[in-house]
């Protein structure tokens, strides 16, 4: 798309100098120069959006992730036929290559969201970078190739290329030789010389000789000094071995020049890919540089639509701190006041009023750059939610455009760029008029700004104007397509909000104005005499109508504080009715696991019960009734027990009526800890604990729950065979049945299980030794199906082995 011939109207909203500002974030050539060339109409939009919305993601997670480190110079040189490259191309060229790498392999990652549209004018199958970096070779070999041949200073090593490292060496030793041969001869002869250096003439080696001792040292004279006191001899003992060294330099020198030469030709071969490279480099650098842009200005992507202008606390780039700050500009005594705005093509037309200095024109500023920013691509200083409309033109008259080369009053520059206006603009392009119908006559003035505003609608431009003139705000209210807007003036302190008020016209306040700068009483009182009863009445009106719109603007602001205020306590109930449903579905489904776990036990033992009798009456040996009954109806209780402990511990919790209350003397269980004890004192909302082995813990009242208990550890001792150990080991209690008949111990591994799930133990050990093993697997078929037992497994080695089991409660 050609651009259009606007460079002053974008001038007139200060378009270039934040598109230089934008630039200036870009780090290679190319993507400062085409950052420069940025402007609405370039069809460049949705590319540079597309950009932003594929490296943004990772541009704020890990910014190291895409490096930019430029390499223009040594490309330059490179691809030049002519170009010889020199150590700091080299090093460059380098850098650049490798930081290329990684974004390469940065880019080849990039996912976009399968249920995301790209922007409009893009084809996210040809336009990503995603797409172009896996089209491109990988650049890391020649990087690689480049720091295995020359040092971090970009410095060629000759002892890591083959071929040069022998050269090298012999050069080096032909110096040496040399070197040391020179500074014998100083040594030797140290009154000879003006100076204890070997210095180099022409390639070779020589001393420096005083003149009036030029005997003292044989050789050939290769240079004189200015002044003459010094002459540069090489010694005869010398010639030989510096024309070794020249030689050998020569050589070495022919190799390098060779090797580079071959370097330089394998290079160039690749033009194709180092152009595709610098050129993917510049894209991802210029995208990049409009998310910095968009960082610096506390900025988004707007939405671009093309029937609405919609700015939701949108601010001008140049009142922020930040980009004054980038600029070098004086900040600012105030803050940048937020614009809100909303324009549809219903009403695209809006008529601003107000008192002088009271930023109308920022107004129009403000709308002209962000909406030229928009449709460049770029991010601007507003909330979410905010929408430019297409740009088809943008036309500015803002200024004074007297010009005396041209011998043109105000008002004839106004009139004349108005007419390029009329002519130049078309369906939805953007006309911002200043100060519309001033420099001549108030009535004729009015009269041709509301001609003019009529053509512009009529041509369904979007159209922001502000004026002086009360005809034409009061046009305004009658016109289907236009609305006025007004800026906020403070009455107590005389000085503008800055703040734009759209629904009402304002006033100028010239004569508030001027009384509150001195001028006399009575040149005010006639002023006022003057303006007539009907005008009087008319900015009475409007006085009133704002005072009016601040109360109900202030009503509207508490009425949305109180519904904010009731959505905030609706999300917290609703959050708290979240919360108590999947309680109570929770507990429902433990309830119902504990209880299934309960059934399957209590058959697991009445089978297995029913079965030991039965294996009883078949037995030889004399069938005991009595002990036979006693037995079962130990074990019934067993189960009893069991089943009732383990639905009291999956029943719903007692209501609060229902509990006792903590009372000091009384007894209580932490729920968190599991910790029991008498309380030793309660006051307030703390409380001290104090266990039956007299430690003290010291808690919320929170924390705890009553229980019923005549005093804690008054129950009697089980009998010697569980053991409870003081200690903090992994095993906290074990029972030894050693000895035990294998057909005796059921009863007795329950209660001590049953013991220590009571008890809070974690692990517990059963000791039965090795012997025949048929102890060890009645204390397994014991143990099976339990409802408090997570795993059953044999002890570790310096536990007892397999001559003991461990078992872990749930």
């Amino acid at each position: 798309m050609t651009r259009p011939p606007l460079a002053s109207e974008l001038q007139a909203v200060e378009f270039p100098t934040l598109a230089a500002l934008v630039a200036g974030g870009a780090r290679t050539r190319l993507g400062r120069a085409a950052l420069r060339e940025l402007h609405p109409w370039d069809g460049l939009c949705g590319l540079r959006r597309l950009k932003q919305m594929e490296l943004g993601p990772t541009w704020s997670l890990d910014p190291g992730a895409l490096p930019i480190v430029p390499f223009d110079e040594a490309l330059d040189e490179v691809l030049n036929p002519a170009g010889w490259p020199q150590p700091e191309h080299w090093r460059q060229l380098r850098e650049g290559l490798r930081s290329l790498a990684t974004l390469l392999r940065t880019a080849r990652g990039l996912e976009w969201p399968a249920d995301q549209p790209g922007p409009e004018g893009t084809e996210l199958g040809i336009d990503r970078l995603q797409v172009t970096a896996d089209l491109l070779p990988d650049p890391g070999p020649v990087a690689d190739q480049l720091a295995r041949s020359f040092t971090e200073d970009g410095q060629l090593d000759p002892m890591r290329v083959p071929g040069l490292a022998d050269l090298h060496r012999v050069r080096s030793r032909c110096f040496q030789a040399v070197s040391n041969r020179l500074q014998r001869i100083l040594r030797d002869f140290p009154d000879a010389f003006q100076e204890f250096n070997v210095v180099e003439r022409n390639g070779r080696f020589c001393l420096p000789v005083r003149t009036e001792r030029r005997g003292m040292v044989p050789g050939l004279v290769l240079d004189r000094s200015s002044s003459g006191a010094t002459v540069f001899v090489e010694p005869f003992e010398a010639v030989s071995l510096n024309n070794d060294h020249v030689e050998a330099d020569r050589e070495y020198l022919q190799a390098v020049q060779a090797f580079l030469r071959d370097l330089l030709e394998g290079l160039r071969a690749r033009r194709f890919d180092f152009e595709r490279w610098h050129r993917f480099q510049a894209d991802a650098d210029e995208g990049l540089a409009l998310l910095r842009w968009s960082v610096l200005c506390d900025g988004a992507l707007p939405d671009l639509g093309r029937d609405r202008l919609h700015l939701l606390e949108a601010r001008h780039p140049l009142l922020l701190p930040n980009v004054r700050a980038a600029l070098d500009l004086d900040p600012l005594d105030h803050d940048a006041v937020p614009l809100t705005l909303e324009l549809d093509r219903e009403r695209p037309g809006v008529i601003i009023s107000g008192s002088n200095t009271g930023g109308k024109t920022v107004v129009l500023k403000t709308v002209g750059l962000l909406t030229a920013l928009a449709r460049s691509g770029c991010a601007i200083p507003a909330r979410p939610g905010t929408e430019v409309p297409e740009l088809a033109t943008l036309h500015a008259d803002i200024g004074d455009h007297q010009t005396l080369i041209g011998s043109l009053s105000t008002f004839s520059s106004h009139i004349l760029h108005l007419k390029r206006i009329v002519g130049q603009a078309r369906t939805g392009g953007l006309v911002l008029l200043d100060e519309l119908g001033t420099g001549t006559d108030p009535k004729e003035g009015a009269a041709l700004g509301i001609a003019l505003l009529q053509a512009l609608s009529r041509r369904q431009c979007w159209v922001l104007c502000s004026t002086h003139l009360g005809e034409i705000s009061q046009w305004a209210l009658r016109h289907p397509r236009f609305q006025n807007a007004s800026v906020q003036f403070d009455e107590e302190r005389l000085a503008p909000t800055y703040r734009l008020m759209v629904g009402m016209p304002g006033q100028s306040r010239a004569l508030t104005i001027a009384a509150k700068l001195g001028l006399p009483r009575s040149i005010l009182d006639h002023a006022e005499k003057v303006l007539g009863r009907r005008e009087q009445d008319w900015r009475e009106f409007l006085r009133q109508l704002e005072a009016d719109r601040l109360r109900l603007a202030d009503e509207t602001q508490a009425l949305k504080e109180a519904a904010a205020a009731v959505e905030k306590d609706r999300k917290i109930l609703a959050h708290r009715e979240e919360a108590l449903r999947l309680g109570q579905e929770k507990f429902q489904r433990e309830s119902a696991e504990k209880v299934q776990r309960v059934l399957d036990f209590i058959d697991h033992e009445s089978k297995r019960l029913v079965r030991e009798l039965k294996e009883k009456h078949k037995a030889t040996e004399p069938f005991n009734a009595d002990r036979v009954g006693t037995d079962a109806r130990e074990r019934v209780k067993t189960i009893e027990q069991i089943a009732r402990t383990e639905l009291r511990a999956g029943a719903a919790p007692p209501r609060a009526q229902d509990l006792p209350q903590l009372r000091e003397g009384g007894f209580a269980r932490h729920r968190g800890l599991g910790v029991e004890g008498r309380i030793a004192s309660l006051k307030g909302d703390r409380v001290v604990l104090e266990t039956p082995q007299g430690r003290r813990l010291e808690t919320r009242a929170g924390e705890l729950e009553p229980i019923h208990r005549g005093a804690l550890g008054s129950e009697s001792p089980r009998r010697g065979s569980v053991r409870f150990r003081g200690d903090a080991e992994d095993i906290q209690s074990e029972i030894n049945l050693i000895g035990r008949a294998s057909d005796d111990v059921d009863t007795e591994i329950h209660r001590f299980v049953e013991t220590s799930i009571a008890a809070g133990q974690k692990f517990i050990r059963v000791v039965h030794g090795h012997g025949t093993g048929r102890l060890k697997a009645a204390v397994r078929e014991a143990l099976k199906g339990h409802p408090g037992i997570a795993k059953v497994e044999d002890a570790p080695q310096n536990q007892g082995g397999a001559g003991a089991t461990v078992i872990t409660l749930r």
